[in-house]
């Protein structure tokens, strides 16, 4: 980990005199200490151990509508077959598996426990997803959440089209497969469609890395600072999935403990250590896109009192100017390049006006992000308004009497908001 004076240094380097390899380097420094920060400050391993036991819980459930569709199309074979291929050196966990996959739909068919059944399966997948966005959400310091309804539209829809995925590419994979056995004489293209085959699913994981960290989160993430992230995530995936599959019967060690449930805690550690790549990418992803105004948003963090307040009246003076002006309102993402701050220090002031009921957020139509209005009457805001809103923002009462007996307390409050002046010893 990067000391102190290395960390506040990389932030202080002109760039304009650096050759392009220096400034290179110098990037991925500054990537690399964004994403020790964010380590140390957010907790992100942590959420990857939350993922890991939702993704337990709603694996039999995810797994029973792909095995339900491969069904209707005639590819549960095939999709079993894949199954147990990914845990030959596990077959008893395969079992286990499918044992639940099959139990989980012949219940369902029954109609006994069908609402039961929908019921966890909603919850499952909702909560999944759900902690999912807040991960990634806490990663690029989202507040707000996507509503419910819009939570379970947009997640179901998800998991409706995975199975179909899963089915076009096992088809895929079949059609290249066959097309290979067709053509033996052909070696450039028998070899080529082999190639095909093998790097099919490392594309597919790269894919699905880049379209997980432009989607997830509930802010507009730029696709150009996902293409890399996801990349490096989907070889990482795919490497520890592989050092999973092949090396797994060579940890005599768990045998001996664990006995036949040996399989579990290694598939926990590998659910573990994949969703913390996915987190890592996740962060690297956002280093990429704040990496140039991230010195100003660490500053952020220590702001003083007056330094704040000053900022939230120029936030609330371009939004009321831009409102009697008649043009459409700002986004945070526009307020935050008209102001030059970094939009997650916007963000968080924003968040501030909005609790105060300065300002309201609003959607436009064709738009799925915020916009911001004055919430009140604009010839009703002025600066010493908005400092007393400020002065009065949050709770002010603590519960019980504990400050009932103290004489000073009113004193100190007159004297705090009067204007005038006293020395405290003399209070």
């Amino acid at each position: 980990m990067f000391g102190l004076r290395k960390a506040e240094y990389i932030w202080m380097i002109d760039e304009s005199g650096l050759s392009p390899w220096r400034k290179v380097w110098l990037g991925l420094l500054k990537r690399l200490s964004i994403m020790v920060e964010c380590v140390s400050k957010q907790y992100v391993l942590s959420y990857a151990s939350a993922l890991t036991y939702n993704t337990l819980l709603a694996a039999v459930p995810v797994l029973a509508i792909v095995f339900a569709v491969a069904r209707g199309f005639g590819f549960d074979e095939f999709v079993e077959l894949r199954l147990r291929e990914s845990l030959d050196q596990s077959p008893e966990l395969a079992d286990i598996v499918l044992g639940f996959v099959d139990s989980y739909l012949q219940h369902t068919r029954g109609g006994v426990f069908i609402g039961v059944g929908l019921v966890f399966l909603l919850y499952s997948l909702v909560t999944l997803t759900s902690n999912i966005e807040m991960a990634f959400n806490a990663i690029w310091h989202v507040g707000n959440s996507r509503n419910i309804y819009r939570r379970i539209a947009d997640y179901l829809s998800v998991f409706l089209l995975l199975p179909f995925a899963i089915i076009i590419l096992s088809g895929f994979n079949i059609f290249l497969i066959s097309f290979r056995s067709i053509l033996p004489d052909y070696q450039f293209v028998s070899n080529t469609v082999e190639h095909i085959v093998q790097f099919l699913p490392l594309g597919v994981a790269c894919v699905a890395f880049i379209l997980l960290y432009k989607f997830m989160p509930n802010t507009r993430v730029q696709f150009r600072h996902t293409v890399w992230p996801g990349v490096t995530a989907g070889v990482l995936f795919m490497g520890v999935e592989y050092l999973y599959i092949h090396y797994q019967i060579k940890i005599s060690s768990y045998n001996a403990i664990y006995g036949s449930f040996a399989a579990l805690p290694l598939f926990m550690i590998w659910l573990q250590l994949s969703w913390s790549i996915c987190l890592l990418g996740g962060l690297l992803c956002y280093a990429n896109q704040n990496v140039e105004y991230y010195a100003v948003e660490r500053a952020s963090y220590d702001l003083s009192r007056r330094q704040r307040d000053t900022l939230i009246l120029l936030l609330v003076s371009r939004i009321c100017k831009h409102f009697v002006s008649g043009l459409t309102p700002y986004t945070e993402r526009t307020l935050a390049k008209e102001v030059r701050l970094p939009e997650t220090v916007v963000r968080m002031l924003l968040s501030d006006l909005v609790g105060m009921g300065i300002i309201a957020e609003t959607r436009l139509e064709c738009d799925e992000y915020m916009h911001y209005l004055p919430a009140m009457d604009v010839n009703r805001i002025t600066v010493q308004s908005v400092v007393r809103m400020l002065d009065k923002y949050g709770s002010e009462s603590l519960r019980g009497t504990w400050h009932t007996d103290v004489p000073e307390l009113e004193t100190i409050r007159c004297l705090r908001y009067d204007g005038r002046d006293a020395l405290l010893k003399d209070i």
